[in-house]
Formats: C-alpha cells, structure tokens, sequence
C-alpha cells in the first residue's frame, strides 16, 4: 500500500508538471508576429506622419512671417515718402509734376529731412558737398524684363525699382554727381506692385493731373510676392472686375499681397483735384485743350 501511495503521487506529480512546461516552451504564431508588426509600423507612420506636418507648418509659419515684414517695411517707407508729397503750386523753381501715376509706377515729390553731412563744419580749403533740395522726386515701379519672358510666355519680374533725384535744380549742381540720381533695387521678391487713387469721390488707376493742388485724397498701394501675370500687366482683370465696381481689388483671394491705404496730408480739403479731373474728361471727350 505504501508503495502504491508513493507511485500514485508521483504519477500526479509529474501529470501536473506537464501542461506547464508546456505553456512555458510555446512560441508566437505567424500570425501574431504580422499584427505585431503592423501595429509597430501604423504607430511608427503616425509619429513620422504628425512630425513632418510640424515641420512644413513651421516651414510655412516662418515663411509667411519673412514675407510680411518685408511687405511691411516696403509699405511703410513708400506710405511715409508718400504722406510727404506737397500739394502747392509753386516750389521755388519750376517743376513738370508734382504726382503721376498709373497703375505700376508712380512719380511724385516728397519732403525730406537734411543728411547728416550737411550739419558738419566745413573750412575755405574743403570741397563742399553738392547743392541739395528739401525735396526730393522720387518714383517707384515694376522690373520686367523687357525681353525674356518664361516658357510659358509671362513676363519676368525683378523686383521694385526706387529711383530719387535729390538735386532738382540742375543748373547750379554738377551733372555727373553721383548723388544726382539714384536708382535702387528694391525687394527683388516681390513680383507685383499697384496703385490706386481716390479723388475724394471715385477711384482710378491712374492720376496726371499736372495743374494747382493736383494731390489725391487718397492712394492704395499692393505689393505682392507671386509674379505679375500678363492677364494682370494688359489690364484684363480691369475688364472682369472694373473698377467702378471692385475700387479696391477683384474679388479673389490673394495670400500673396499685402495693402496699405495711404492718406495724402497735403491734398485740398475742397477736393480740387476731383474738378480738375471732371474738368479734364469732359475736354478730352469735347476734344478741348486747356480743360475747363
């Protein structure tokens, strides 16, 4: 009997050690090791995934940011050269205009603050520096190429020209005086540059009143970064979206473009310039020369 006991144990023993070594010795399955993997790799996407959009994200955030400062210092130096343009008829010396404009370039004359050369001392044996003005004639415009163009035949744009003439009375300076005239290139990406004018009723693209306070009320400047297309640069937008009805701009959305709204200080508050326009578009269809 004892003996059966100790067989008996042993035989349960060994019966309930069995299933566990088993267990223990058991691997995965193929099919188990294909889920793993395909969990791995869907999680392993998803961080690369979400990593690459933070990069473009701050790609785009950091480009978008260069770009309005750039625009916005362009446009804050062109609004204050043009918050300085002067509205009365006579300067002291004779002058073609004081503002024209078109639609991509603009010409005007502006007050200026004196150059620190001219408050330094100066001895009877030293060159004095040339005759400047206070005011300066100053124009802005659009760098096309006049004769490549892309494949796909739009013009090529360099960028915004800025050109000064700081010595207006030509016959007491010297010709060749580097400080004569100046020529600047400004900006070269930026790709679109326009201009409209508000005489105190209407808006315009363009302004060449040359008589008394020829000053507008008003004058929108854009700039943009993508390059001006011929659709734009023959004014076939205009025809789409006149300007009667669109004052300030098609109706698209541009990310591209920035605007400032620039109010002239010096034009007449009895909206003289706006007469003188009326003035001269009823001659020009009269056929009259002198307006009214």
């Amino acid at each position: 009997m004892q003996t059966r006991r100790g067989t008996t144990g042993s035989t349960l023993c060994a019966s309930s050690t069995r299933p566990q070594r088993r267990r223990a010795g058991r691997a995965l399955t193929l099919l188990e090791v294909l889920v793993s993997v395909s969990l791995i790799v869907l999680l392993l996407s998803a961080m690369l995934s979400f990593f690459w959009q933070s990069i473009a994200i701050r790609e785009e955030a950091a480009r978008n940011a260069n770009r309005t400062q750039i625009a916005r210092q362009v446009l804050d130096h062109l609004a204050s050269e043009l918050r300085g343009c002067i509205g009365v008829d006579q300067v002291g010396f004779p002058v073609e205009y004081r503002l024209i404009g078109d639609r991509r370039s603009i010409t005007f004359l502006t007050t200026v603050l004196p150059e620190k050369f001219q408050y330094e001392f100066y001895r009877e044996s030293d060159d004095l520096p040339p005759a400047q003005h206070d005011l300066q004639e100053v124009s802005y415009s659009l760098w096309i190429d006049p004769d490549e163009t892309t494949e796909e035949g739009e013009p090529i744009v360099g960028g915004i020209i800025r050109t000064v003439k700081k010595t207006l009375n030509q016959f007491i300076v010297d010709e060749e005086d580097p400080l004569d005239l100046r020529t600047d290139l400004w900006s070269p990406e930026l790709g679109y540059l326009e201009f409209r004018y508000f005489d105190g009723v209407e808006w315009d693209v363009t302004w060449d009143i040359t008589e008394g306070n020829s000053l507008p009320q008003l004058i929108q400047v854009t700039v943009g970064f993508d390059s001006i297309t011929n659709y734009s640069l023959e004014d076939q937008d205009l025809e789409e979206f006149p300007i009667d009805q669109c004052p300030l701009g098609d109706e698209l959305y541009h990310p591209d473009r920035y605007s400032v709204m620039v109010r002239i200080p010096a034009a007449d508050r009895m909206f003289g310039s706006r007469i003188q326009r009326v003035g001269k578009q009823l001659s020009d269809q009269l056929g009259v020369e002198g307006g009214f």
